[in-house]
């Protein structure tokens, strides 16, 4: 039995976003309707990007009420309301505009988070480097042994990841009380570096 190792490099293909909408007033239903006014909003910028988002995700909702510490005591001044959704983009390119424009219907964004789909090439291309590291293992080991290498009896892969980026980039927050930079900055600043891929293999081989 020998393990191989491999690693391919290539582009993320996928961005994750973390969207929230929040809304504070001072009834509990009050805080309700206007968080569902603002996920409304948010909801159609999904709809309108659509072709370019693979999935979205309602991570939480929530309605809790506010307070100061006031003389020793909670004093409660309002409701706070809140949604939070994780929004996958696969289509890179418009991932500035979504991100805008889910700024200008009110939410807060925070993200991406670059990954790679489980369709990427560098998958194969690392499990290929792998299978041929195990396989010239194999024969150096047969070779200095004396030993006639067999067919493959099992093969296993006990590790794959997916690496960090080389250079990693600083995550975008935007909010919507602050205006959000131009869209050509904005793309500027979502650049992906490059992902390494991370794959080992454990071959056994048959020996006479």
């Amino acid at each position: 039995m020998v393990r191989g190792t491999g690693e391919a490099r290539a582009l993320p293909d996928l961005a994750s976003l973390r969207v929230e909408v929040t809304a504070d007033h001072k009834s509990q239903d009050e805080a309700y309707d206007a968080r569902a006014d603002l996920a409304a909003k948010v909801d159609v910028v999904f709809s309108e990007h659509a072709s370019a988002i693979a999935r979205t995700t309602v991570a939480s909702l929530w309605v809790q009420p506010r307070t100061r510490w006031h003389r020793g005591e909670d004093i409660r001044t309002g409701w706070r309301a809140s949604r939070t959704t994780f929004v996958d983009v696969v289509v890179l390119d418009a991932l500035g505009v979504i991100m805008s424009d889910v700024v200008a219907a009110g939410a807060s964004v925070t993200g991406p988070n670059w990954s790679m789909a489980s369709t990427n090439i560098a998958y194969d291309l690392a499990r290929r480097a792998a299978a041929e590291d195990a396989r010239h293992r194999a024969i150096s080991y047969s070779e200095t042994l004396g030993l006639s290498l067999g067919d493959v009896a099992w093969v296993a892969e006990p590790g794959l990841r997916s690496g960090t980026p080389s250079v990693t980039p600083s995550p975008v927050a935007m909010r919507a009380e602050m205006a959000p930079p131009p869209e050509t900055e904005l793309l500027e600043d979502l650049t992906p570096s490059e992902m390494t891929v991370e794959v080992s293999v454990e071959v056994g081989f048959r020996i006479s």
